[in-house]
């Protein structure tokens, strides 16, 4: 569940952009982790690195949401120490792909080391029933 609220250190936040949620890993106000082009639009796949910008940035005038946590995925979840190492730790990293490797792919597996499902794995879940 998504909440409007203040971040905390390490949290796992997102912005609506219309079409889609932009995900990043909170540090402070000057530091948010995101899969983005640094200084630039959000999605650019052959420029998008992992980089840090600022909240202000990040929201691009939007609302910040924080994850709020079921009681199964606190058991999974990484300390907010943990998470901003892990993110620290791959910054620059490149290969956005919106299917397989996007901003939303980047903070889950920040917070839990493993690919959770996406609001992009939702879609394509919806299509493929549609078919059926």
């Amino acid at each position: 569940m998504w909440v409007e609220k203040k971040p905390e250190f390490g949290d796992q936040i997102r912005v609506n952009r219309g079409l889609y949620y932009h995900h990043g890993i909170y540090k402070d106000d000057m530091c948010v982790y995101n899969f983005a082009v640094p200084g630039g639009k959000d999605i650019d796949p052959e420029n998008a690195r992992v980089c840090i910008t600022t909240l202000e940035a990040f929201l691009n005038g939007g609302v910040v949401e924080v994850k709020e946590y079921s009681e199964e995925e606190k058991k999974k979840k990484r300390s907010p120490e943990e998470v901003i190492e892990y993110a620290n730790n791959h910054l620059g990293e490149a290969g956005y792909n919106l299917l397989t490797n996007n901003c939303e792919h980047f903070s889950n597996r920040c917070v839990f080391e493993e690919k959770q499902r996406t609001q992009v794995d939702d879609i394509i879940m919806k299509f493929m029933e549609a078919l059926r």
